[in-house]
């Protein structure tokens, strides 16, 4: 391939992977993770608004990886200290981060409008698309290393495949949760970040949106495991970057060409699903069951 066109494709992919590493160390915990496209439409919000407003693109990363680390607090600690669905307390802070994503946005664009304000997006020469390969994957190896080396990475696992289990051998499931979620929603915020900082460095309602499912696929796809999500998030960075030049080379309609990614996505779960990779790269047991330890009374 064209190193050109890898550099080129470096933003998305940049963006994606992140955000779909971050889901699969989360989910890794056990916690069904629907709030992923909400709270990363708030962290574009938040991004493209501090950015506005400071002119200052890392501190708009740090505030987007704040606000979306506060939320994957808040949906391990309901999901794990109340007997309540998974699936209802992530698509509820879902929808909650498309309504806050507006109420942030908006002040900010119109902020905008009238100062002409810009220049707060990451370079766009060689080297810094190189970086947007070269750290997000340091980060995935880390994060492997994590989950497979470490004490805080056994403990995730256990919680994930048998919460009871793990706490009767002395794992505080709620902490272990709670810091799968910070570590895991800070980068998925951090990939909202990415989507202005690197990618489109501008802001309109709903900005993002559906871009959080597919990070949400990509994951599914590649196993929630680090290094095979390299594979799918490069793959999906392409489709999504030249999705209209396969629209101009093969007489596609534009909605048509909108649908490509989401396609690929509906494909690559279910290539996963009937290949080997299910076997060998299987959720965790506990993913989406509720955990719920009442407390003895005497």
């Amino acid at each position: 391939m064209d190193a050109s066109i890898l550099l080129e494709i470096a933003p998305v992919f940049m963006t994606y992977y992140l955000a779909a590493l971050g889901h699969g160390f989360f989910e890794k915990s056990g916690v069904l993770n629907l709030a992923i496209d909400g709270i990363f439409v708030l962290s574009v919000a938040v991004t493209f608004a501090v950015a506005v407003y400071t002119v200052n693109p890392w501190l708009a990363l740090t505030a987007a990886v704040v606000v979306s680390m506060l939320f994957g607090v808040l949906l391990a600690y309901l999901t794990t200290k109340f007997p309540i669905s998974h699936g209802a307390a992530g698509l509820s802070l879902m929808f909650l981060g498309y309504g806050l994503a507006a109420i942030v946005g908006r002040p900010a664009r119109e902020y905008q409008g009238s100062t002409g304000v810009s220049g707060f997006a990451f370079p766009e020469d060689p080297l810094t698309k190189t970086l947007m390969y070269a750290i997000p994957i340091i980060v995935g190896v880390i994060l492997l290393f994590i989950l497979n080396k470490t004490k805080l990475g056994v403990a995730i696992r256990a919680a994930g495949e048998n919460p009871y289990a793990a706490a009767a051998l002395g794992v505080d499931v709620l902490k272990i949760r709670l810091i799968a979620g910070i570590i895991g929603y800070s980068l998925i915020g951090a990939g909202g970040a990415s989507f202005v900082l690197a990618w489109l460095p501008l802001w309109s309602e709903g900005h993002g949106l559906n871009h959080g499912w597919l990070a949400f696929a990509i994951s599914l796809s590649a196993g929630r495991h680090p290094l095979l999500t390299i594979i799918s998030a490069g793959i999906f960075a392409g489709l999504v970057k030249y999705q209209y030049s396969l629209l101009a080379a093969y007489g596609l309609s534009t909605d048509v060409a909108k649908m490509i990614p989401f396609i690929a996505a509906i494909l690559a779960i279910v290539i996963f699903n009937v290949t080997p990779l299910k076997r060998k790269l299987a959720p965790p047991a506990s993913l989406g069951k509720i955990y719920f330890k009442e407390e003895k009374t005497v």
